[in-house]
């Protein structure tokens, strides 16, 4: 009688033990880590560039607000972003828009998700539109 008290008590534990802690994480985009920059529309020639995934990279570090640029494009295109190089950057919030200022070009992230960004240079003429996915 002892052992099936114990057998039903050990059962009642383990099936009353819930994990929920992954139900409270909340999953805000964030700029941080590596984007492939896939494509990039405007300007007054109507660009309308795709890239392939990992030709252009920036990626963000937000600990250091420093973005890292690795422009392997070869291909004779009118705009495809910043060179290689290391660049700081600053987030910028006002009346609900958020910009990224990258050295002195300033950005409207138009879309953040976990999988997408857009960036509008915001001239309304010229200025080109950059998609970049994870």
């Amino acid at each position: 009688m002892k052992t099936c008290f114990y057998i039903l008590a050990l059962m009642l534990l383990t099936l009353s033990c819930n994990s929920d802690d992954d139900n409270h994480q909340t999953n805000i985009p964030t700029l941080d880590g590596e984007w492939s920059l896939v494509n990039v529309f405007g300007g007054l020639a109507g660009v309308d560039d795709d890239f392939d995934v990992g030709t252009i990279i920036w990626d963000f570090d937000e600990d250091n607000s420093e973005l890292t640029v690795t422009n392997t494009n070869t291909a004779n295109v009118v705009y495809d972003g910043f060179p290689s190089g290391t660049y700081d950057y600053e987030l910028l919030t006002t009346d609900g828009d958020t910009s990224i200022i990258i050295n002195t070009f300033t950005y409207r992230i138009t879309s953040l998700t976990s999988s997408q960004l857009v960036i509008d240079e915001g001239i309304a003429l010229d200025g080109f539109l950059l998609t970049f996915s994870r």
